[in-house]
């Protein structure tokens, strides 16, 4: 017979999503939508030929450095966001980073030369690094265990929807003339940022944060709003949840980190850092952004012209149709299972992709090549059903309170790290070795897979503190006001097994 402990674990697994909840977690998602356009722009506005001439010479220089400045800001964001997460809160930081945000598209819209434009790409890659680091830390914490799956993955859901945005908006601003062709695409990023910006003053505050500064009075009223509990017969379980939260939280606050060196300090913390990290690095290790590169292929199968722009909108929208069908099942998946089979399915069809490439890329069966075509598409809709959301849901969950924001920002910077690598020697792989240069991501994420089935921990269902446990550390002693809770939690069993 299950212990009084894991038998309420159970019951409190079956807290429902409120619809507070979720509308919280989705408003904070618009954040997650200005990434998403304001990464993906670029690539369709520097490609309009009045851009070019606005801006000539516009050398191949010129365009690396306003594309890959932005990664250089977004490096940095995250950094900052790691203390401001802590110092400020979640809320506080997403509000900032979305006036940061709207200050940069500004400048990128209004940019009368390339050094103006350049300064904009790096202070709105700087927004976006803070919030991509702290959206999925604030949906996390506001989640109920059940469905932190579903509310902490909406940020790569939009991030996938900004990407697909910023694409279909290219695609239309393609048939466009002048100045607007590329002003209005740098400009509508502001519209999210003012969004974000007004409206998250109306969202409630991490309780789990309030607790970390000792606002235990506020905490309660928004975890009892967040659960809707106020005046229901659940109220009572939910501040007993409450009450064993603010304890585990005291405790948390004895060892606060208060520098980045800390997060080494203990064999816990460099468990789930190393967890952290790895499931980043897996991420970019997958070959995501990488496989894009053979966008030739396009112009092989007679598509060309505008045809090119909406073939590249089409596939932006696979992603995020696939990443529905992720959050919709990821928290009866599990994590660590999502994980390990995508990795293996990702280096099947990378396989298959070589195979193609190697025998279609440069000849002139179109069959071939449109099969080509077909798995790389593929590819992306195996990505978006396991790594896509699971990077940044399981990163905010192995990570305790202490260590949350900073080991996330030391993650996510890795992650940044790793792209910029790949951004930089992939197009001369390409050019040097060709359809050879996908063994590398055939290896890396077989090997990826077996580390997550061998390393890894599953997170799916646990409370934020219960996780804790996974990784050695010892529960906090249930107090004598949840004695009653535990002995009507064991009733309850007593008589759905009689």
């Amino acid at each position: 017979m299950k212990d009084a402990r894991s038998l309420e674990g159970a019951v409190r697994g079956e807290a429902r999503l409120t619809w507070y909840t979720f509308n919280c977690a989705l408003f904070a998602a618009v954040g997650s939508l200005l990434y998403g356009i304001d990464s993906g722009i670029i690539s369709t506005t520097i490609s309009h030929e009045s851009f070019k001439e606005y801006f000539a010479p516009y050398t191949d220089d010129i365009s690396g450095a306003v594309v890959s400045t932005f990664g250089g800001g977004s490096f940095f964001g995250v950094v900052l966001s790691g203390y401001l997460a802590d110092k400020w809160g979640r809320k506080r930081t997403i509000q900032l980073a979305a006036l940061i945000a709207l200050i940069a598209g500004v400048i990128q819209a209004a940019s009368v030369h390339v050094g103006m434009l350049i300064a904009g790409r790096i202070i709105g890659g700087f927004a976006v690094g803070m919030m991509n680091m702290t959206i999925p830390i604030y949906n996390s914490e506001i989640a109920p265990p059940r469905w932190r799956g579903l509310v902490s993955g909406l940020h790569a859901q939009f991030v996938g929807f900004g990407f697909a945005a910023a694409n279909w908006i290219g695609y239309g601003c393609s048939f466009a003339s002048g100045q607007f062709q590329w002003r209005f695409p740098l400009a509508i990023q502001c519209l999210p940022a003012l969004i974000v910006l007004v409206g998250i003053q109306f969202l409630p505050f991490s309780p789990r944060w309030l607790l970390e500064k000792g606002r235990e009075e506020e905490a309660l009223v928004v975890y009892k709003k967040l659960n809707a509990a106020d005046g229901t017969h659940a109220e009572a379980d939910q501040v007993a949840n409450f009450n064993e939260m603010k304890h585990q939280m005291e405790d948390y606050n004895k060892t606060m980190v208060s520098s980045y060196g800390t997060l080494f300090s203990t064999p816990s913390y460099r468990k789930r850092i190393l967890l952290a990290v790895l499931v980043q690095v897996f991420t970019q290790l997958s070959g995501i952004n990488v496989i894009n590169y053979q966008t030739t292929l396009y112009e092989g199968v007679g598509i060309t012209g505008h045809n090119v722009t909406l073939l590249a909108g089409i596939y932006g929208l696979v992603g995020p149709i696939a990443n529905i069908v992720c959050l919709a099942y990821v928290d009866k998946w599990g994590r660590k299972p999502t994980m390990w089979i995508t990795g293996i399915v990702m280096g099947c069809d990378m396989a298959i992709l070589m195979a193609l490439t190697s025998q279609y890329a440069s000849g002139t069966n179109k069959t071939g090549q449109g099969a080509t075509i077909a798995f790389i598409f593929l590819f992306s809709i195996i990505y978006s059903l396991g790594y896509n959301s699971i990077h940044y849901i399981y990163v905010p969950e192995i990570l305790s309170q202490p260590i949350r924001s900073r080991g996330s920002a030391v993650a996510v910077c890795c992650n940044i790290l790793v792209n910029i690598v790949f951004n930089q020697i992939s197009p001369r792989a390409f050019a040097s070795i060709g359809y050879k240069y996908y063994a590398v991501f055939l290896s890396t994420n077989i090997v990826g897979a077996i580390c997550v089935y061998f390393l890894f921990v599953e997170t799916k269902g646990k409370t934020l503190e219960e996780i804790g446990e996974l990784f050695g550390e010892t529960p906090r002693t249930v107090h004598p006001g949840r004695k009653a809770d535990d002995e009507s939690v064991h009733e309850h069993h007593e008589e759905t097994v009689k």
